[in-house]
């Protein structure tokens, strides 16, 4: 088991919703924790709800810059050392609308975030933790990432693209040791989804009410994500509502598969993962 205790957490979006959940519930088991953010006015807010004596440091990051990331690492290894935990959690969205309604400034700025600010994190302190053969990453995905739905498009296939990463990422760190772990929150207060609600909402109050009523504590979400990286696992499913609609699009998907195309053909496996009578021969003389 992940022993946790005196461990140093870096958490993005550590300034509320999810990442102020994880840090509350990482702070539980006596770890350090870096809550980095766009607003360290946030994060110090977040900073003042946890145990009394935890240790935290604030950092202000733009999880869509490298160079911003660089300062952050710099930082924090002045004043706890190395990252034993990394949380990949901020992100945005662009609230509920179509997506012929999103422009490509916001596509982009959303992708950036979401998936780039993953890619960036994990540049930045996955290769430490493979030096070292010790560590974690919680990538943050969405339910939206498994059940996508008209409205969300954009966010949707940013949370598809993390799901996607982090599989091919955990296959390639397990060999060092280092665990991944994706998690798929459902309703869940934060600031961008009471934002998104009250969007959503905006001419039925007793809607929007009842939507922010069904959030689920992030501290809850927070302690699911610790017994992930305690126990190595892959996927963090904090609301199982979600498991039929998840069910009906996997069964649609498989439903999919009966014949090859190219009549007669029958190697179906893809060039990485083709049996190994058969890839002897690719790019042979």
């Amino acid at each position: 088991m992940f022993e946790l205790s005196g461990k140093t957490i870096f958490i993005t979006g550590g300034g509320g919703g999810i990442g102020g959940g994880m840090a509350r519930a990482f702070a539980e088991r006596g770890a350090r924790i870096v809550l980095a953010d766009l607003s360290p006015d946030f994060a110090q807010e977040e900073a003042e709800t946890l145990p009394p004596g935890t240790e935290v440091l604030i950092v202000k990051l733009d999880v869509r810059h490298p160079d911003s990331w660089q300062r952050a690492k710099e930082a924090v290894a002045k004043r706890f050392g190395e990252v034993d935990v990394l949380c990949n959690n901020a992100g945005i969205s662009t609230g509920f609308g179509p997506l012929l309604d999103v422009t490509p400034e916001a596509f982009e700025n959303v992708m950036a975030i979401n998936v780039a600010g993953v890619f960036n994190g994990t540049r930045t302190f996955a290769p430490e933790m493979v030096a070292r053969r010790a560590g974690h990453i919680v990538n943050t995905s969405s339910m939206n990432g498994l059940t996508p739905f008209g409205s969300f498009a954009a966010y949707s296939a940013s949370k598809f693209a993390v799901l996607g990463l982090s599989d091919a990422l955990r296959e390639e760190l397990a060999p060092a040791g280092v665990g991944v772990s994706t998690l798929f929150p459902g309703l869940t207060r934060s600031r961008m989804a009471q934002h998104d609600a009250a969007a959503s909402a905006a001419d039925d109050p007793e809607r929007a009410a009842m939507i922010e009523a069904n959030m689920m504590d992030p501290l809850w979400l927070g302690r699911a994500v610790v017994k992930a990286v305690q126990n190595d696992e892959a996927y963090i499913v904090t609301h199982p509502a979600y498991r039929d609609s998840l069910a009906a699009r996997q069964q649609r998907i498989l439903a999919a598969f009966g014949e090859p195309a190219q009549p007669g053909y029958r190697h179906g496996a893809s060039a990485t993962r083709a049996p190994a009578a058969a890839s002897s021969g690719i790019g042979g003389s």
